[in-house]
C-alpha cells in the first residue's frame, strides 16, 4: 500500500512538473483520444433508456401530484358544501325567528324548533319526518311552520320524532282566507293539496272579488287546528265560470319545499 502511495505521488509530481509536450501529457491525450468516442457512443446508446426512465419517473410524479390535487379539490368541495349548508341553516333559523317576532300567537302557544330528517318519496303522499316528538310536547294536529309560512300539520307522533303532512299533500285541507286589499274583501275558503303537489283555494264564492298577487293565510276559524294569520301562499291565477258556484284559484306556496330543513311546531 505504501509503495502504491509513493508511486502515485511520484507520478503526480512528474505530471505537474513536465511541460505539455511531456510523456505523461502525451499518454493522457492518447487515452482521451481512444476513450472519448467510446464514451460518446455509450452515451448515445444509453440515452433512450435514460429518457425512458426519466419519463417513467415523471409519469409517476405527475400521477402522484394529480392524486394530491384531486384529494385537495375533494376536501375543498366538502368544506364548501358544509359551509353552504351551515349558511342555509342559519338563514332558515333567522327567518324562523323573524316569523315568531312578527306575530302575536294566542296565549299558551309555544314553538318547538325541529329539523327535517326525512322526506316522503311517494307520488301519492307529501310528508316529512322531524326530530321532535311527544317528549318535546308535540301532538297530532299541531301546525308546522318555517320562516316562510305554513308547512303542514302533524299526523303521527312518537317519543322523539313526528310525521308531518305537507300542505301540498292531496289529503291536506286548511281553512284559509284571502288578505283584504284594495277593493277586495277577505274571501274565505279551503286550501287543498293535490297529487301533483299544486295547491288551490277552493269553495270561494264566484261573486267574491279575488285578484292575482293577493296573499292567502290561515283563517283560524273556530274549531280549526291552525292559528290565524299564517302565510300559505299567493294567488297565482283566478278562474271563473258562469256554470260554477265557486272560483278556481291556484295558489303559489309561500314555502319552498325543496329547501325544507328547519321548521317549528306550534304547540298548545
Amino acid at each position: 500500500m505504501a509503495v502504491l502511495l509513493l508511486l502515485s505521488v511520484a507520478l503526480l509530481t512528474a505530471y505537474f512538473r513536465e511541460s505539455d509536450s511531456g510523456v505523461a501529457h502525451r499518454v493522457q491525450d492518447g487515452v482521451l483520444t481512444v476513450v472519448s468516442p467510446l464514451q460518446s457512443g455509450t452515451a448515445t446508446l444509453t440515452k433512450p433508456f435514460r429518457d425512458a426512465w426519466n419519463w417513467v419517473g415523471d409519469l409517476f410524479s405527475a400521477k402522484s401530484e394529480n392524486k394530491a390535487l384531486k384529494d385537495e379539490v375533494r376536501q375543498l368541495r366538502a368544506a364548501l358544501a358544509e359551509e353552504l349548508a351551515t349558511r342555509a341553516e342559519n338563514e332558515q333559523l333567522r327567518a324562523l325567528l323573524a316569523f315568531q317576532e312578527d306575530r302575536v300567537f294566542p296565549k299558551g302557544v309555544q314553538l318547538v324548533t325541529a329539523r327535517v330528517i326525512a322526506r316522503s318519496t311517494s307520488a301519492w303522499y307529501s310528508t316529512a319526518t322531524i326530530n321532535a316528538g311527544s317528549s318535546d310536547g308535540v301532538e297530532v294536529y299541531d301546525p308546522v311552520v318555517n320562516g316562510q309560512g305554513l308547512v303542514g300539520r302533524v299526523t303521527k307522533v312518537n317519543l322523539n320524532a313526528a310525521q308531518v303532512m305537507l300542505v301540498t299533500d292531496q289529503q291536506s285541507f286548511v281553512d284559509a282566507m284571502i288578505q283584504p286589499g284594495g277593493e277586495t274583501g277577505s274571501a274565505q275558503g279551503i286550501v287543498s293539496g293535490s297529487v301533483t303537489g299544486d295547491i288551490t283555494l277552493d269553495y270561494v264564492d264566484k261573486n267574491e272579488k279575488v285578484e292575482v298577487g293577493q296573499y292567502v293565510v290561515t283563517s283560524g276559524r273556530n274549531g280549526s287546528v291552525f292559528v290565524k294569520g299564517i302565510p300559505i301562499g299567493q294567488v297565482e291565477s283566478v278562474g271563473r265560470q258562469d256554470v260554477e258556484l265557486y272560483q278556481s284559484i291556484a295558489i303559489k306556496p309561500s314555502v319552498d319545499f325543496r329547501k325544507l330543513d328547519i321548521v317549528a311546531v306550534i304547540t298548545r
